[in-house]
Order: C-alpha cells, then sequence, then structure tokens
C-alpha cells in the first residue's frame, strides 16, 4: 500500500536513488586528542605511495594545513576532531580575524584557541550551534557538522553560498538526493549544509549512495576534502551544476532548466501549477504536481545530481541514448474510486499521471514512495496520496512541456529549432 498523506516528509515518498553522490570519502575514527606536532615532513612511513590518499595528504602536508607526527606518521585512519578540524580550516583561511568567545572548556591557552576563535570570526563555526558554550574540542567531527563548517567556509569566501544554503534551508520544495532525507536519520537542519557539500562535491555518499550524517571522518578523508575546499572557494555557486540543479529545486520545484535544454517560455514553469489540482478526464481523482526532477538521459551515461536517486543505469539501459529526458514527477492524488496506476493514467493528461513507477531497487534504497504496480489498485478512494512515478520528454528542437491546472495556470517550455 502507498502510504496516506501527512505532514511529515518521512511519508511523502518511500525509495530512489540519487545523484551526486560520488565516490565516497568518509567513515571510520580513531580519536585524537592530541594535535599533531608541527613537523614539516611531507611523506609518512604509515601512508605509502599505493595509499588512495597519497596525493592529497602530501598536497596538505607541504602547504602546512594538516601536519603529521614526531613519530614520521601521519595516522590516515584517526578520526578527526572539532580541535583539529578548526585548526585546518583556519590554517586555509589564514586570517587575522579573532572572536573574542569566552567557551567553557576552552582556555585562553588551549592549543586550538587560536583556530577556534578565527573560525567563530569567520563565521565557518556558529558558536548557536553549541550549547552552554560548550565546543567539546576532542569529539569527533561528524559529517553533517562538517558540511555545515564547509559550507559556512564557502559563504565567507563567496556570500552566494550563503544564499543557497538559505533558499535550501526556508524552501518545501528542498530535495536533497541521499537516502536519509526521506528515511531518517538526518537532522534536517543540516540538509541545506549537505546539499551545498554534495552539489560543489567536497563530500559525497558511500556505494549505498548513503551519507551518513552522523558518520565521522579520517585524516586521510580531510586531505582529500580540504584539496577539494580550496578549490571551491576560487569558484563561483553557478560554476557547479548539481548545486545549480538543487538551488532550482528548491527555488521552483524542478531542475529542468539546469539539466535540460528546455527553455522558459513566456508562459510559466512548474512553479505556476505546483500544488495546484488537475482533475482527471476518465474522472478517478484529482492530482497535483508538488515537484518535477529531470536526469539527463539523452546520452549512455545519465547525468545530474539526482540520477542516482532515481535511474537504475543497470536495469534501465535501454532508455539511454534515446533522445529522451527521464522526467520523476512527485504528485498529490485523492482518487474518486478505487483505482489503481494504470487506469489512473489511461486516458489523463500525461505530465499529471505517469504512468511508470519508479525503478523498485532505487523506491526501496531513497526510502521513496512509488507505486508497486501498474494494475493492481493501490488508491482508494476518499484517502489522499502522495508518491513518484516516472516519465519521459523528447530531447530534441521543437520538443515541449506543457500542461494545465484547473484554475488554467499552466507549465510551458520548450527547446528551440
Amino acid at each position: 500500500m502507498l502510504h496516506k498523506k501527512s505532514s511529515n516528509n518521512n511519508l511523502m515518498i518511500k525509495a530512489l536513488a540519487a545523484s551526486v553522490m560520488t565516490a565516497a570519502i568518509v567513515i571510520p575514527l580513531a580519536s585524537a586528542n592530541v594535535q599533531a606536532a608541527p613537523v614539516t615532513k611531507t611523506t609518512f612511513k604509515d601512508v605509502p605511495k599505493s595509499h588512495w590518499a597519497y596525493e592529497s595528504i602530501k598536497q596538505v602536508a607541504e602547504k602546512g594545513l594538516v601536519t603529521g607526527y614526531e613519530d614520521g606518521t601521519y595516522k590516515p585512519a584517526a578520526q578527526v576532531t572539532r580541535a583539529e578540524f578548526a585548526t585546518f580550516l583556519a590554517r586555509v583561511f589564514d586570517s587575522n580575524e579573532r572572536a573574542t568567545v569566552s567557551l567553557n572548556d576552552i582556555s585562553d591557552t588551549h592549543w586550538a584557541n587560536e583556530a577556534i576563535q578565527e573560525g567563530l570570526a569567520l563565521g565557518f563555526i556558529k558558536l548557536e550551534d553549541y550549547s552552554k558554550n560548550k565546543f567539546e574540542p576532542n569529539k569527533p567531527m561528524t559529517r553533517g557538522e562538517m558540511s555545515r563548517w564547509l559550507a559556512n567556509g564557502l559563504a565567507h569566501a563567496n556570500a552566494d553560498y550563503g544564499k543557497a544554503i538559505e533558499e535550501m534551508a526556508n524552501s518545501s520544495l528542498t530535495l536533497i538526493p541521499i537516502p536519509e532525507f526521506y528515511g531518517g536519520g538526518v537532522n534536517k537542519k543540516d540538509l541545506p549544509y549537505i546539499g551545498v557539500a554534495l552539489g560543489t562535491g567536497l563530500l559525497s555518499g558511500y556505494e549505498d549512495f548513503t551519507f551518513k550524517p552522523n558518520g565521522n571522518t579520517t585524516r586521510a578523508e580531510v586531505a582529500t576534502i580540504l584539496i577539494r575546499f580550496m578549490d571551491a572557494m576560487k569558484k563561483a555557486p553557478s560554476d557547479f551544476t548539481g548545486l545549480k540543479e538543487l538551488r532550482e529545486v528548491a527555488e521552483k520545484g524542478t531542475n529542468i532548466l539546469t539539466i535540460t535544454n528546455f527553455k522558459k517560455t513566456k508562459y510559466t514553469g512548474y512553479e505556476g501549477v505546483l500544488g495546484k489540482p488537475h482533475t482527471y478526464l476518465n474522472k478517478t481523482g484529482v492530482a497535483a504536481i508538488e515537484r518535477a526532477i529531470f536526469v539527463d538521459t539523452t546520452s549512455s551515461k545519465p547525468k545530474g545530481i539526482f540520477k542516482d536517486m532515481f535511474f537504475n543505469e543497470k536495469a534501465e539501459a535501454p532508455l539511454l541514448n534515446k533522445g529522451v529526458y527521464s522526467i520523476y514527477y512527485e504528485y498529490t492524488f485523492k482518487p474518486s474510486r478505487d483505482v489503481s496506476l494504470g487506469s489512473v493514467s489511461n486516458g489523463s493528461d500525461m505530465h499529471f499521471a505517469s504512468p511508470v513507477m519508479v525503478n523498485k531497487s532505487k523506491a526501496e534504497l531513497f526510502n521513496i514512495t512509488s507505486p508497486k504496480s501498474t494494475m493492481n489498485i493501490e488508491f482508494l478512494k476518499g484517502e489522499t496520496y502522495r508518491y513518484w512515478a516516472q516519465n519521459a520528454a523528447g530531447s530534441r528542437p521543437g520538443k515541449e512541456v506543457t500542461s494545465h491546472a484547473d484554475d488554467g495556470s499552466l507549465f510551458y517550455y520548450e527547446i528551440p529549432n
């Protein structure tokens, strides 16, 4: 059975797999209560050239961002603490600005005090994130917390990153392509920061696409993250397609303009119909479009930050390179009688009645609600449902994507000739 509509986002959708989570950089930890001694070595006896992070570790050591230990080790598997990460980011910024905040567990002589005060002054550390002025410097950084610091650091370098954070934080349309978005296990306040981290490639997901916001980060992983961070600081948010998609979805409920060749016309886009009722021609019920997510499937490889969330490349390979974009619609639907997905879509407007379920494995993985069958009755009269279904649109010049709600509001896009 589909989930009935609820104010809780977790009831909205039941499985799917998304995009932008590239190769993973995350996980285990080994606590470090003592900051690495300022050793100037750039190669370490516990980081051979065959180590996956060898080049990144060498680079951050050469730049003096992350130093080794007196015994010639780097300890790549050790967990990164708050005090350590504050020190690493402070070295990246190398600012003379300092706050004068009194923290209950950080004395003026604490080895990381200067870095923490710099972080507070620059804004990559927010005092309100730590209750009762307690910083807990030896606590390992979580990935959610690291996303906050990194996103706030980018906002200090470029105010438009701050706008991106605000847009995703303040919008009910925000969709972050991680299983935890619908499945739980993530602080909703962290989602816009995770969005920036994913959208810029600073952090990525694991092989199962989970983000593990409560997981920790190793010194090897943080070396790679710092290199990426320094590169991102040189760029604008608009340089990252993934972040542009996330921002467009937060603002318009769709990523069509970022990831496809469709252009806006003189008419409104999806934002003109979101949440508005559309009565099916076959009288099976009333639906509304809540989001319209596009994945570029026009070539041999799917593209877009939402590709891993919705598109199963192995199972749906025949859909690739056929000159179409895959569309994933999130609907609200109230049936006028007991019906199946097939009955709903038969004879109704294609964009308000997608006839195809979301790939089952993606739906289960990303906790996305989608019909389990096109033929079995899953919509019961009088109930209200929220679910995802799949559609498609041609990618050739002259193609259109258009439809309208009952009040005449419409969306209209076209690919110029």
